[in-house]
């Protein structure tokens, strides 16, 4: 397969950027802006402060048909093994599909709908006080227990929709024992429900977490408080039955879902266990919309493919190689968290599918935090710093409170530092010169709703998906995390076996021993 290099219409895009215009002339195109703004019933995306323009568009709507995107795009939903290092198809879009696919020729439909019903036996058992604990009190919180993939999608979307929530809950990710110790204050254990989340069901720092809490009730209660205390999540039940956990509560995941793509699966259970399995269907209905768009959408109303150009754009053209997601509502305070990972795991690669080296940047560094907070911190280095990047700013306009004049400042906080990025200030005091021409895009939807959710995540899947494409790289497998976990083993072990008190009095004396 190609990668964009090779194709024809590369040489015109490079030629686009080389002339571009600032983003001040080229705002004063209507007939541009017009064609680089969408909006449909329930958001509107914002294009025009970048250097897009419709000509820009035709070239790399060529590259993408000379890449092939769309053939690639029915080969993920299909389930053709687009894991080409794995052997695996990527099919977390069949989880909200109501598609018949087949996987080795067995269709995995009636699976996940099997799947998708017990999880919503369960969150209705917990809501109506059903599921009690070893000591007879009723369950009041959930405990998810996972990292990665198994923690930051559900942790997102249970703080983005959290006025639905019927069940407090907290994620438990990082090793960390006062991590721990802070969930065990703020969740009595005897009223806790915990859910395991580890494909493997042996990811040291989940199986770490989950042992300090399973001792917990061993030397309390006994073993039998196990399997009314916990459920999993796992490709290994038989590891989880080893736990202590009962069966029924065991729930699958497949090889065909990558971590980072799961929430979608039954590693969303905290979703429908503190939100209702409601709010998890909508969010699934979302995300079902925003994969036929993908699909079935031409490029100037498809967003996952505009955005998309928008990172290739700076990322490869311009040479920037670094993105910032600002999120203009405190409740999506998550999404840059979970935009890390889905964007630099996934298409953080330094060679091709063929195992030959990439020909240019891949992934762009990911970071971001909420408005108005991040104008206070690093919004300084966004306008006047030297190094430029694109800055995607995501906000919604309706919400549950009555404090209007707040949702009118924040948008006029977002909307005007869109407008400083791009257009700047003279100054005669060289300190106070805004130089500008620093691209923005504004996706503002009208509601924070599960299915805009649902709807927002995918795109943002897809957009990941279209820069694979268009680098040549596989996003769904993720190497790049195993060394470290391999050399953490290593260190342990000398750890333990040193002299000392102190952890970095050992661990200082091991290294200098080398």
């Amino acid at each position: 397969m190609k990668n964009y290099k090779q194709t024809a219409a590369f040489s015109r895009l490079q030629s686009f950027w080389n002339q571009s215009p600032d983003l001040q002339t080229l705002n004063r195109d209507a007939a541009r802006n017009q064609r680089l703004t969408l909006e449909t019933a329930n958001f509107l995306l914002d294009l025009t402060k970048t250097h897009l323009t419709p000509a820009f568009l035709d070239a790399y709507g060529q590259m993408l048909d000379e890449l092939d995107l769309d053939a690639q795009i029915e080969d993920l939903f299909s389930g053709r093994k687009v894991n080409n290092t794995e052997g695996r198809p990527a099919l977390h879009t069949a989880l909200r599909s109501d598609d018949d696919i087949f996987v080795d020729g067995q269709n995995i439909r009636p699976q996940i709908r099997e799947v998708f019903d017990r999880m919503q036996n369960l969150a209705g058992r917990l809501h109506q006080g059903e599921l009690r604990g070893i000591t007879g009190k009723p369950m009041r919180y959930v405990v998810n227990i996972g990292i990665g993939g198994s923690y930051l999608g559900p942790l997102t979307v249970t703080e983005a929709l959290k006025e639905h929530a019927h069940i407090p809950v907290a994620f438990l990710s990082n090793v960390d024992d006062e991590h721990l110790q802070d969930v065990f204050r703020r969740f009595p254990p005897e009223e806790t429900l915990y859910a395991v989340v580890s494909k493997s069901f042996s990811t040291p720092e989940t199986l770490m977490n989950a042992r300090q809490i399973q001792n917990y009730f061993i030397e309390n209660y006994g073993h039998e408080a196990i399997a009314k205390h916990f459920v999993a999540v796992t490709a290994h039940p038989e590891r989880a039955v080893a736990f202590g956990i009962a069966p029924e509560n065991i729930f699958p995941m497949w090889d065909f879902v990558g971590g980072r793509y799961s929430l979608w699966s039954a590693a969303g259970i905290s979703i429908a266990l503190s939100l209702g399995y409601e709010v998890f269907a909508r969010l699934l209905a979302g995300a079902r919309q925003a994969d036929a768009d993908f699909r079935q959408l031409p490029l100037e109303q498809n967003p996952a493919r505009l955005l998309a150009a928008v990172t290739f754009l700076y990322n490869n053209l311009a040479g920037y190689g670094t993105e910032a997601y600002i999120p203009y509502r405190q409740r999506l305070q998550y999404l840059p968290l979970f935009l890390q990972q889905l964007i630099m795991e996934s298409n953080g690669k330094s060679v091709q599918r063929d195992g030959r080296p990439v020909v240019g940047p891949t992934s762009p560094v990911v970071f971001g935090d909420t408005g108005t907070n991040a104008q206070h911190s690093f919004f300084q280095a966004l306008h006047q710093g030297t190094q430029k990047l694109p800055v995607f700013f995501l906000g919604y306009v309706r919400s549950a409170g009555d404090a209007h004049e707040n949702r009118r400042f924040l948008l006029a906080n977002m909307l005007a530092q869109a407008e400083s990025l791009a257009f700047g200030r003279l100054h005669d005091e060289p300190h106070k010169h805004f130089p500008g021409n620093r691209p923005s895009v504004i996706w503002l939807w009208d509601a924070l709703m599960p299915e805009n959710l649902g709807y927002m995540l995918a795109v943002f899947e897809h957009k990941t998906f279209v820069e694979s494409v268009l680098w040549n790289i596989n996003a769904f497998d993720q190497f790049g995390v195993e060394l470290g976990k391999i050399n953490a083993r290593k260190f342990d072990e000398r750890l333990k076996t040193r002299s000392g008190d102190r952890p970095v009095e050992r661990f200082i004396s091991k290294n200098l021993d080398n």
